[in-house]
């Protein structure tokens, strides 16, 4: 089990009450969190968390081409990715965001114990420099 108080959490959504409850969420279980409501602001900031909670959806760029930007650099490329989407939604789509490096792929909305349970394991498969 993770000391989840030492682990902050980017997560990303343009729609700020998704945002809002994402983070509430992931703070009731432990977690720090940093929010961005785009895909450049989220590039900013994720060379400063242990997770990323990415939707799809966004106003700048797919989701899907974040992850990639984001596999893409050494500094985060095997930082834990987990794509949320309510748009997103058919298997195509989620094989797109697999494919993009995403580590797994949760159809909004996402049940929150479930969502703890994933950034859980997947923190704990990647040990990374804590922030």
């Amino acid at each position: 089990m993770i000391d989840r108080s030492l682990h902050s959490v980017l997560v990303v959504d343009d729609n700020p009450s998704s945002r809002y409850a994402t983070s509430r969420t992931l703070r009731a279980a432990g977690f720090n969190t940093v929010e961005a409501s785009a895909g450049a602001e989220a590039l900013e900031l994720v060379e400063f968390v242990s997770a990323v909670v990415l939707d799809v959806h966004l106003p700048d760029l797919l989701g899907f081409e974040v992850c990639r930007l984001m596999r893409s650099r050494a500094a985060t490329a095997s930082l834990p990715v987990v794509h949320v989407s309510a748009v997103y939604v058919t298997q195509e789509e989620q094989a797109a965001g697999m494919e993009s490096g995403a580590d797994a792929y949760m159809v909004s909305p996402v049940d929150p114990e479930a969502l703890v349970a994933t950034l859980d394991h997947l923190i704990q498969e990647r040990p990374i420099a804590m922030h």
